[in-house]
């Protein structure tokens, strides 16, 4: 398994767990709440952001990312139902939180080579 393989991984999970605990949060679980696990979870993320988001377009996901973050950050009763905007906004919270660290591994990885050719 190539480090493109892994970071495929890491992304992926980070990515899963982060939205899995956007849906928690909905209910008042509190599990990306702080601590260690969040940490986790943003390493992961920005692991696969290195080692395969890189890799990709980064233009396209830089655009993804922030249209994510900017999306996720509105807020408003979009169906007239509390909880199914409660949950939706949940899910974007998690993907949004992913997508940063994500970023910012894309972002390390880039200057990386500016600096190093």
């Amino acid at each position: 398994m190539g480090t493109g393989e892994l970071g495929k991984w890491a992304w992926l999970i980070a990515l899963w767990v982060a939205v899995l605990g956007g849906i928690l949060a909905t209910f008042g679980v509190d599990v990306l709440g702080g601590g260690i696990f969040v940490s986790v979870v943003g390493v992961l993320a920005f692991l696969g952001g290195w080692m395969h988001l890189a890799g990709m377009d980064r233009t396209a996901f830089y655009i993804a990312a922030a249209a994510l973050g900017w999306f996720a950050a509105s807020s408003g009763d979009w169906f007239g139902v509390s909880i199914i905007s409660d949950l939706v906004m949940g899910i974007l919270g998690g993907a949004a939180v992913a997508a940063a660290a994500g970023a910012a591994g894309v972002l390390m990885k880039t200057v990386y080579e500016w600096v190093m050719p």
